[in-house]
């Protein structure tokens, strides 16, 4: 069995750079550029890097790349978030069912395709152009186990049939601005997505405000989920994941990291994301005020939130 995993996995890896294998004769600079709704979509090669750009279009300026590819190791995630997103195992380790909002190059969606054989990934983008790119230049091929509809990812979630019981939820969206659509981050869509959950199913929500706004966002998750554990990247971002699984204490996040770590051989450190890992409590600069904070909802949008 171990040999067929392996097989199927040194193919499915020799596809994919079959397909990105014409990107490093390319010299440097921009591949690809279009505008799309409000945004201008732009593809960016600098050396062996791939970058998946979203800029607004009257400006055209940017501080968030929405997908990174390394074309001499496709499968490795660059970016630290999208590393802790799979912290997401250590409460599933062997995943049937994951969806996933924001599809952008499909780099997570690539990761959960290539290593777990029995998982049906579906995802959602609200950019068609966006899905384009990913298949065009950063080597993304759908099959029966990797779909993508163009689609609402609240409205798709809402629709889905209520017999599908996702064991992993990902929500990561966000305006080229670097904002989180309001939709995405208040109360009753992460009801909806509790509703959508298996037993002991986990949301991750990838964050990307101001604090304040971050902040507010963990406290209305915490409404639904019994438990919210807070990943504080460098880049100013965070990762949330949250369960209403049992509690598990650091030790055995740890041991569990360690365990898949092992077991898929990751090309990166979960067990580095998994020391990141946080409860609130343990957030001394984000627990403080912590009863003041708005509970997002869907009736208003709080002030600012759009400065």
């Amino acid at each position: 069995m171990t040999d067929y995993k392996g097989d199927r996995q040194s193919r499915n890896l020799a596809l994919i750079n079959q397909q990105i294998n014409w990107l490093q004769q390319q010299p440097d600079g921009i591949l690809f550029q279009q505008n799309s709704g409000d945004n201008c979509i732009a593809v960016k090669k600098i050396k062996s890097v791939l970058l998946l750009l979203l800029a607004d279009r009257e400006t055209l300026s940017t501080n968030v790349a929405q997908s990174i590819l390394d074309l001499k190791n496709p499968l490795n995630l660059i970016f630290p978030y999208a590393r802790a997103m799979l912290l997401a195992l250590v409460w599933k380790n062997q995943p049937k069912n994951i969806y996933i909002i924001g599809f952008g190059g499909g780099s997570i969606p690539r990761v959960f395709h290539h290593y777990f054989a029995n998982a049906i990934v579906e995802c959602t983008d609200i950019d068609p152009t966006v899905v384009e790119v990913a298949h065009k230049f950063f080597g993304i091929q759908f099959d029966d186990r990797l779909k993508v509809a163009i689609q609402d990812g609240r409205e798709y979630l809402a629709q889905q049939n209520s017999t599908v019981k996702n064991d992993i939820i990902i929500v990561d969206a966000g305006f080229g601005s670097g904002y989180m659509p309001y939709r995405l981050v208040t109360q009753e869509f992460y009801q909806l997505c509790k509703t959508r959950l298996s037993i002991a199913g986990v949301l991750v929500v990838h964050l990307f405000h101001t604090q304040e706004f971050n902040a507010a966002a963990v406290q209305t998750i915490q409404t639904v989920f019994a438990q919210v554990y807070i990943c504080n990247l460098e880049t100013g971002n965070s990762i949330v994941i949250a369960t209403n699984a049992p509690d598990l204490a650091k030790n055995e996040i740890l041991l569990k990291a360690e365990l898949i770590q092992d077991v898929h051989n990751l090309g990166f450190s979960l067990i580095e994301m998994s020391l990141q890992l946080k409860k609130v409590a343990q957030l001394p600069e984000w627990g403080k005020n912590w009863e003041t904070l708005p509970i997002f909802t869907d009736a208003e949008i709080p002030a600012g939130y759009w400065d």
